[in-house]
């Protein structure tokens, strides 16, 4: 008969090492990359009858283009290939960016100045119109030398692919603007052809569509994930406070997810696995599962009364550990045949998944249980 780790005098000892896992992982997390749907990348989707070895491929065109560190996989009617944005097309999207701001700056001292002089020729004696004016001015002049540099710098960063560096051919600050915008979707459409030529050397295709993720737009996605993890963790604490309307239980709960997605992350950053939008979908899913066994856990011990609290908590322990065990099998299924078949979405979401499961074995039954024991005894005044 298997021993009852729960009667054990030192079970609350047991907490240590969830925690001592958490400490570890958050070493590691720092050490996570981001993938392109995060950091930015381009996207292409090769409508294609041929079936190129994945591998082969993948170094290929890595060495065909430089810097690419290219992801290929299989999809409906072809192949996906993610590559790692341009670094002169970043560089050129920042200054453009850059640029949009201090035309911005520039319009609205401009409207202050233009209003402020209106007003001032009627009231030359009004001492804060002629501060206004003084600041427009000055704002002005400011904005506009920043605007210069802005496209100086796009024109440089944008040099390497338009093979040419482009030199601003008006003095209206609108019109530079639009020229900065010009040259910039002239380098982003030299360097697709660039691309769609090198791939088209290497694969027969009939089409294909062509996708780029800006650096802004990915660090966008990657604010919005944050928030999305952050109200997912409010939400539960709040549902969790709610049922077992007391600290402790809720705190158990919590801690147990969040232990979870910390390890996770940890590993991610130990193994090189990058976070994008297909590892966030498996840390989610893992907040889910954990949030499940926490609560099986909780309420068995809490709320029923058969048995005594350490039978209960043994007994919740065997049956989440069949449950756990088995999500284990399918996610090592999943993660083996699309290890081998390289589809990297599928492989990165049941790494993470994986990752979590075998670390909520030890946080919820090593972690979280001993809590809600040790709780349960103390309110009904249970020595231990």
């Amino acid at each position: 008969m298997v021993q009852n780790i729960y009667e054990s005098k030192n079970y609350k000892l047991f907490i240590l090492i969830p925690v001592a896992l958490m400490l570890i992982a958050i070493y590691f997390i720092p050490k996570i990359q981001l993938d392109s749907s995060l950091r930015g990348g381009i996207s292409i989707q090769l409508i294609t009858n041929a079936s190129p070895d994945i591998r082969a491929l993948t170094t290929s065109i890595d060495g065909a283009i430089p810097g690419a560190q290219a992801s290929v996989s299989r999809a409906p009617g072809g192949l996906s290939i993610t590559m790692v944005g341009n670094q002169s097309l970043a560089n050129g999207e920042a200054a453009l960016l850059a640029l949009y701001s201090d035309y911005s700056n520039y319009t609205e001292y401009n409207f202050n100045y233009t209003t402020a002089q209106a007003a001032y020729a009627s009231q030359q004696s009004n001492s804060t119109l002629a501060g206004i004016i003084a600041t427009s001015q000055r704002g002005m002049n400011e904005s506009a030398a920043k605007m210069s540099s802005d496209f100086n710098s796009e024109s440089a960063a944008l040099a390497p692919i338009l093979g040419s560096t482009p030199h601003a051919n008006t003095t209206s600050y609108q019109a530079l603007v639009s020229q900065g915008q010009s040259i910039y979707t002239s380098a982003s459409s030299k360097y697709q052809s660039y691309v769609v030529g090198k791939l088209s050397g290497l694969v027969s295709f009939a089409s294909y569509s062509y996708n780029e993720v800006t650096p802004t737009l990915g660090a966008y996605f990657l604010s919005e994930i944050k928030n999305i993890i952050i109200v997912a963790f409010i939400l539960v604490a709040i549902a969790v406070f709610f049922i077992f309307r007391t600290p402790i239980p809720s705190f158990a709960v919590v801690f147990g997810a969040t232990n979870d997605i910390v390890v996770a992350l940890g590993a991610m950053g130990l193994l090189g696995i990058p976070l994008g939008i297909a590892s966030v979908g498996g840390l989610l899913m893992l907040l889910g599962y954990s949030i499940d066994t926490d609560m099986l856990t909780a309420v068995r011990i809490l709320k029923r009364s058969d048995a005594t609290p350490e039978i209960r908590a043994f007994s919740t322990f065997k049956t989440g550990l069949t449950m756990t065990l088995t999500a284990i099998i399918s996610f090592a299924v999943l993660f083996v045949v699309s290890y081998f078949a390289f589809i990297p979405t599928y492989s990165e979401i049941s790494a993470v998944v994986l990752i979590g499961l075998v670390t909520d074995l030890m946080t919820t039954w090593l972690g979280n249980t001993p809590i809600i024991l040790w709780f349960k005894k103390r309110k009904e005044g249970i020595r231990g």
